[in-house]
């Protein structure tokens, strides 16, 4: 295809420099001293060739154009299924290895079990197989996280986009803080802030921050937790983990312990985009389902919760597909139809639900 350009291009410049050639043998003619008469034959022979000449010049620069659209066409469609294939190898990858691991998890359960039935009460064999057992189902996790959610600067910089939602609240909770990066934001801006999460390993690395938090799920800590008792609650990458009962039954303490007029916000992968639910969403199979973004602002206005509205995340910088120049006679019709596609495929990959205790 590259070939191909290179000689209608070439072939488009010789038809310039002959429709050049033509108008300044038309300017010479339209100079001359000749009789009349003989000045019109002239110019009519030299018109009838420069009508000819414009016509081919406008042929070949057809042409040209057709061989961009289609070579641009091409590459489109085939950046397209290449990142389709990637997509599709790494989630079988993944998904392959967090199978084989379930399975060793089986099997040492299995041996641990079967020591319990042959060990005497009161070694402690047993009991630290149990916790390396354990441990290690919660390393695997906070690996798999670090890996495909990137670092602990990488979540602040995404984080960072909530912190001036809580600016006028103080003392904020954070369901699923992992690590701590989202409360060490809001320490930034002088706010307490305390976390909870079921993950001994992200938790250590939180404790060793000197961040307020502790192991416990979420929905057990809300219930103990006295009535507008915070001034804000925040989760990331959590409500996707949850059952819908279990979700609402959240949602609903939520409010019960949150202040007036303070907010909720909930953030979850959008599924609404194609990229988002194949390059995120199914690449973690703890998730349980995806939650539409109507759905969620159904379920917290339901909650009793105000000025409910859903706050999308930049799009996917780099992955939308390619528009071509203005100067081609087809780029409107063809970059309207690349708006559309991108609006499918490379929409926000999160966004959030936020509300107000009424």
């Amino acid at each position: 295809m590259k070939r191909t350009i290179e000689e209608l291009i070439e072939k488009r410049k010789k038809q310039q420099d002959i429709l050049k050639k033509d108008l300044e043998e038309l300017g010479n003619a339209l100079a001359t001293r000749r009789f009349p008469w003989q000045r019109q034959i002239k110019l009519d022979g030299i018109l009838h060739r420069f009508n000819e000449d414009l016509s081919r010049l406008i042929t070949a620069q057809d042409q040209e154009w057709d061989a961009y659209n289609n070579n641009h066409a091409t590459m489109v469609f085939k950046s397209l299924q290449w990142k389709i294939e990637k997509l599709s190898a790494e989630y079988s990858h993944v998904k392959t290895l967090l199978i084989n691991f379930i399975n060793l998890e089986k099997s040492l359960q299995g041996l641990i079990d079967s020591l319990a039935e042959k060990t005497p009460p009161g070694l402690k064999t047993v009991a630290r197989l149990k916790e390396i057992k354990d441990e290690l189902s919660v390393y695997q996790y906070s690996d798999f996280e670090e890996r495909f959610r990137g670092d602990e600067q990488g979540v602040k910089e995404k984080l960072g986009r909530y912190v001036p939602l809580f600016a006028a609240h103080d003392r904020i909770l954070d369901i699923g803080c992992g690590r701590g990066e989202f409360i060490e934001l809001l320490r930034a801006e002088g706010k307490k802030a305390e976390g909870i999460d079921i993950s001994a390993s992200m938790l250590r690395v939180a404790r060793e921050k000197q961040i307020t938090c502790t192991q416990v799920d979420a929905l057990a800590f809300l219930n103990r937790a006295q009535d507008g008792s915070f001034g804000g609650i925040f989760s990331s990458q959590v409500i996707e983990h949850l059952q819908p009962d279990y979700l609402r039954s959240m949602v609903l303490q939520c409010r019960r312990v949150l202040k007036k007029g303070a907010p909720l916000v909930l953030e979850t992968v959008n599924p609404l985009s194609l990229f988002a639910l194949s390059h995120i969403y199914f690449l973690d199979v703890t998730h349980h389902k995806p939650l539409h973004p109507e759905y969620m602002r159904y379920l917290v206005e339901s909650s009793g919760f105000a000025d409910v509205r859903i706050l999308y995340a930049d799009d996917p910088g780099g992955e939308g597909l390619m528009e071509i120049g203005p100067q081609d006679p087809i780029a409107r019709e063809f970059n309207t139809n690349v708006d559309k596609l991108n609006k499918i495929l490379f929409a926000s990959p999160v966004y959030a639900v936020m509300g107000s205790k009424s």
